[in-house]
């Protein structure tokens, strides 16, 4: 993970505005502040691009600002010294591999304050070491320095090795007063059983299209791409700005040129077609095809006002005539399952023909 931590870093006056939609953890969070009733640990559950991350770095300032709201001013020494990760009280946890540098850890974390939806994730072998709960523990055993709250957020906690997380529930089980550990996690079922009981849960669901396409539109996409991009983002405004790259019509096309040779073109430019493609294109033309036949059933259920492929009818109604509802789940199934060997470094071009054989059989 590479990034450069930047000159000048401010992050301006919020009142948890950068987290987008979720009106209800947002009205919670605050609530706990108003009443002093913070409690001594939190589990957001959602991913990054549901707002999880954005809402908890919000949370820890508001907590630190010596202003008298439940927002942080983002004017005071606190709220400078929490931005610029050089606050006594408050730390901020987050997997690294063992040989990344101190300054690349640095410029990483900086970089989650700027972009709390789109900041560089870490890689899938790294870790939250021991040495770093340790340490973390340590501070919790000093009252804090600013005579407030100290804080501990732990971004990506289902990636904590098994004897951080056995560490971390000595702190769990004798909170010291006034301070809170926030963990963030995709799933709470990848986190020790021990630690979940003992944390109260803030969910993140999937936003919806209008809030994402919103934001997208504000950000300079165009009302037509960022309608598009919002009905198949999955809610998710991580894989929304991901998707902004200018090639979203082109991967479309793609995509369904791809379903139709499958269906309709002669087996041998098939064969040849499909073993030109590397793993990437790939994988871009597998979500794109996911969406067309998303599409089609949503068409075949008369929810034709609902498909992402609105100048794309005529071809979205095409597949819906050759495929049955059991088809298109079997096909949606079966390219799910080419996705996720991704991860397991399996031949993709057997894959792709062992799909093009399942739709031929149809």
């Amino acid at each position: 993970m590479e990034c450069s931590v930047p000159a000048a870093f401010h992050i301006e006056r919020r009142y948890l505005e950068r987290v987008i939609g979720q009106e209800r953890a947002v009205r919670f969070l605050t609530e706990l502040i108003e009443r002093d009733r913070v409690p001594h640990a939190l589990l957001f559950l959602g991913t990054s691009g549901t707002g999880a991350v954005a809402a908890a770095l919000d949370f820890v300032q508001a907590l630190h600002c010596q202003g008298d709201a439940a927002v942080a001013c983002g004017r005071c020494a606190a709220c400078h010294k929490v931005t610029n990760l050089n606050h006594p009280d408050s730390a901020l946890l987050f997997p690294f591999t063992s040989r990344v540098k101190e300054e690349d850890r640095q410029a990483a974390l900086f970089q989650v304050w700027q972009s709390p939806y789109h900041y560089s994730l870490p890689d899938d072998n790294a870790a939250i070491a021991i040495d770093r709960v340790r340490e973390m523990q340590r501070q919790f055993t000093h009252s804090a320095f600013a005579g407030g709250w100290r804080t501990t957020l732990i971004l990506h906690a289902d990636q904590m090795r098994a004897e951080a997380a056995n560490a971390m529930l000595k702190t769990l089980e004798e909170p010291p007063v006034r301070s809170l550990m926030i963990l963030i996690a995709s799933h709470g079922d990848a986190l020790l059983p021990t630690i979940v009981s003992r944390c109260q849960f803030v969910k993140f669901p999937a936003l919806s299209a209008q809030d994402i396409s919103v934001e997208l539109t504000a950000r300079g996409v165009d009302e037509t791409t960022a309608d598009f991009i919002a009905r198949t983002c999955g809610g998710d405004l991580r894989r929304a700005l991901d998707m902004t790259d200018g090639h979203v019509t082109d991967r479309q096309d793609r995509s369904f040129k791809f379903l139709e040779a499958l269906l309709w073109e002669q087996e041998e430019r098939t064969f040849e077609a499909l073993a030109k493609l590397d793993r990437q294109e790939a994988l871009d033309i597998l979500a794109g095809a996911e969406i067309w036949l998303r599409d089609a059933l949503l068409l075949q259920c008369g929810r034709g006002d609902c498909i992402a492929n609105v100048a794309q009818e005529v071809n979205v109604g095409r597949l819906a005539e050759v495929f049955d509802l059991d088809q298109l789940a079997a096909t949606v199934k079966k390219i799910e399952s080419l996705r996720e060997m991704n991860h397991r470094n399996v031949n993709m071009n057997l894959g792709l023909i062992s799909l093009w054989r399942q739709i031929r059989s149809f």
